[in-house]
């Protein structure tokens, strides 16, 4: 199994069921997979399966509950196969956390499957001029849809250095460093799948924020453009 490799050309209609989630903070839970399927085939609420944490967004990425917190593993590790079983299995979900006594769930409102979004012609959030590699740096992770955490950022030098270079890449895009305003003990590594795009781009995908136990997660935040010459 490979990660999705069609690249978007043109942007989606603007009755696409998949923009809605483009650069929206995703709260990561997680729910059984057989919960996961019925609420594609149109069932109104997922059971979800302990930590819960609630959107602001209302917004959500649903992943099985044998991969669970294990997808910041899969992405530090650079597993493609494993990232895309995630993205084939998973849900996007626009919806609310309610609770039903003891049950707690995820009312369905609207869903897709992120490798079906991520196979559509999705646009990126953001599509910035790669200038050189200091101003993409910064103009990164100034987006205002990535300040999801407290502590981390989307991009270091290292991050981006990888991302440039790879046609496909999966693993840390920004490590906590000793120095900087972003030491604080709570900030936890961010994680993206990137890849080079036929057009010349660098389209990231994917990308996974971590502080404490919650996750967050952007799907397609930005893209990178080198200029014309």
């Amino acid at each position: 199994m490979h990660l999705v490799a069609r690249s978007p050309q043109q942007p989606a209609p603007a009755s696409s069921p998949y923009e809605a989630f483009v650069g929206v903070p995703l709260s990561v839970v997680f729910a059984d997979g057989d919960d996961i399927a019925a609420a594609r085939d149109g069932r109104a609420s997922i059971p979800l399966a302990p930590p819960f944490h609630v959107s602001d967004e209302d917004a959500y990425l649903v992943l099985p509950e044998d991969i669970g917190a294990e997808i910041v593993d899969i992405l530090r590790d650079g597993d493609a196969d494993l990232l895309a079983e995630a993205m084939r299995d998973g849900l996007l979900v626009l919806g609310t956390i309610e609770r039903e006594g003891r049950r707690v769930a995820l009312g369905v409102d609207a869903c897709v499957r992120p490798e079906d979004a991520l196979a559509s012609e999705l646009p990126y959030a953001e599509t910035l001029p790669l200038l050189d590699a200091e101003s993409a740096l910064e103009m990164l992770n100034e987006l205002h849809h990535v300040q999801v955490t407290m502590g981390s950022a989307l991009v270091d030098e290292e991050g981006l250095g990888e991302m440039l270079s790879s046609a496909n890449y999966v693993g840390a895009s920004w490590t906590p460093g000793e120095e900087g305003p972003r030491r604080g003990a709570t900030a936890e590594p961010t994680h993206v799948w990137s890849r080079q795009l036929p057009d010349g781009r660098i389209g990231i995908e994917l990308a996974l924020f971590a502080e404490y136990e919650e996750l967050v997660a952007l799907i397609r935040p930005a893209a990178l453009r080198a200029p014309r010459r």
